[in-house]
């Protein structure tokens, strides 16, 4: 009797022992991260690319890893981003650096005008040249995927640009302060403002149009408001997901793995495959309602434009080497880099 009262006692005691610890055990075990973003949940780099990276994670991990996506700058705008996984207010976040002029100083060369063809051409690029030239800008990060979205066209709400002169006056929104300096050479008056402002500033006519990839006419609904693109490639913007580093590295070794196998250079290469498409099917899609004017530059106006941009190199030069980054060296890396990797 003894024996069996002393068995029931000891099975309480484990009972209440697993409801008072058992579940706080359990939720221990749960990891969650933060993963910040200015976009909207619609756009397509959340359903195809930072979505699906979260979903593999917990697959990896059999859900002991979870990472909520904070979409529309709920926890800082596109020039806060760098800052606030850095101090961890969020552990991953997307970021652009060229919001933020002269914090990645090395990357910023691919802000220069026609190096690139698209976004997966840029994305190699960067892979290629990354440990050798670009890893000093992230060194406070851990660095997940880099990539670029499709490249820069020039598009219009008022008038055909089918050469440089036609662009003389117009104001039109610029990506970067070297897209800016670019449009000043070729006689525009630049506005700076993020991509995601686009609308509203076409609608209330702050704007005359703009230097942005074909994508955007999709994202931002701007099959109404855009009336002619001049297609000449201009430009690639470097874009990065990255990770505050103590947080990646206070992960145990499971996460961390699984964070690795689920990012990296092939989802890289994914994100930008991504946009290219997002491209060509906007591309289709501006066709089919046949509202918008698509002109191509012959290749004469283009070489035009690009002797009339060139300066910028030289310019990027002198200020990188002020620095002291080996900036010549860098960029005949990514022209050489570009030349091989097409």
């Amino acid at each position: 009797m003894k024996k069996i009262l002393f068995l029931g006692l000891l099975i309480g005691f484990v009972s209440v022992f697993f409801l008072m610890f058992g579940s706080g055990t359990v939720k221990a075990q749960t990891i969650e991260l933060k993963f910040a973003h200015f976009m909207s949940p619609k756009h397509i780099q959340h359903q195809n690319s930072f979505d699906p990276f979260c979903r593999k994670v917990a697959e990896l991990t059999n859900a002991k890893v979870k990472i909520k996506i904070y979409p529309g700058g709920a926890l800082g705008n596109p020039k806060q981003l760098p800052d606030a996984v850095k101090t961890g207010i969020t552990d991953i976040a997307f970021i652009i650096p060229s919001y933020t002029t002269g914090r990645f100083p090395r990357i910023a060369v691919l802000d220069l005008p026609f190096l690139c063809d698209n976004a997966t051409h840029a994305t190699r690029v960067m892979y290629d040249l990354y440990d050798k030239n670009f890893a000093a800008d992230f060194k406070d990060y851990k660095v997940l995927w880099l990539y670029s979205p499709g490249p820069g066209q020039l598009m219009s709400a008022t008038k055909a640009i089918h050469t440089a002169d036609v662009l003389q006056g117009m104001k039109m929104r610029a990506s970067s302060a070297y897209m800016s300096k670019a449009l000043k050479l070729l006689g525009s008056n630049p506005v700076g403002m993020p991509i995601s402002k686009l609308t509203m500033s076409l609608q209330k006519k702050v704007i005359d149009g703009m230097l942005t990839p074909y994508s955007a006419v999709t994202d931002f609904r701007l099959f109404d408001l855009v009336t002619h693109i001049t297609e000449l490639n201009m430009y690639v913007t470097p874009m990065a997901v990255v990770m505050n580093k103590a947080k990646y590295n206070s992960l145990p070794d499971f996460a961390k793995k699984a964070i690795d196998q689920a990012s990296g250079k092939q989802w890289g290469l994914h994100a930008a495959n991504v946009y290219d498409n997002h491209d060509r099917n906007t591309l289709t899609e501006i066709n089919r309602r046949g509202k918008i004017e698509v002109y191509k530059l012959p290749d004469s106006e283009k070489q035009k434009i690009e002797k009339m941009v060139k300066a910028l190199q030289a310019d990027w030069i002198a200020e990188a080497t002020k620095k002291r980054i080996p900036a010549e060296e860098i960029l005949a890396d990514v022209q050489k880099s570009a030349q091989k990797t097409k």
